[in-house]
């Protein structure tokens, strides 16, 4: 009978889902760190130049992470967003309001994205590495909604009475 040590056994393979899932989160927070790069730059509210500078660290840690993944299963990288944004000469071109609510609604994008790859992944410690980028992205958007309410920027929608029919 032949004993079984960790030298001897092989990493289980991902499947397909999994592959995907890692690709498509990389592909996207490649696309988001350039763009929350381009409103950092465009952002005239100091408060929330520093909020933007929080997302962009938690966006390099979660890249770096799913690179070093992707590279340990050798899945080929999607390509990735210059290093740097050049400053834009004119900022008056967005509002901080329109920035803000467009990041806003982009982490309730990936909040339900990395919930839908939760329940996918088979590998239990990826999926336990997801569950703390959830953990992790649902801090931020707390504390967003906190900084937009203080602001007034998030829309709220009219109130509705409760009317009782007879």
């Amino acid at each position: 009978m032949k004993s079984f040590n960790s030298s001897s056994a092989t990493k289980a393979k991902p499947f397909c889902g999994e592959i995907y899932g890692l690709w498509q989160h990389l592909a996207q927070r490649y696309d988001v760190l350039e763009l929350t790069q381009v409103f950092h730059n465009f952002t005239h509210d100091i408060d929330f130049k520093v909020i933007l500078t929080m997302g962009i660290n938690i966006l390099e840690k979660e890249i770096n992470f799913l690179e070093k993944e992707m590279d340990n299963m050798a899945i080929p990288l999607p390509p990735r967003p210059p290093k740097s944004i050049n400053n834009p000469t004119n900022t008056e071109i967005l509002r901080d309001e329109l920035m803000f609510r467009t990041i806003y609604s982009g982490i309730q994008n990936f909040v339900i994205q990395q919930t839908k790859s939760i329940l996918i992944f088979q590998n239990e410690e990826l999926k336990n590495k997801f569950i703390k980028m959830l953990q992790s992205e649902i801090d931020f958007y707390n504390k967003l909604t906190a900084y937009g309410n203080l602001k007034g920027w998030l829309h709220v929608p009219p109130y509705c009475e409760k009317r009782v029919l007879i």
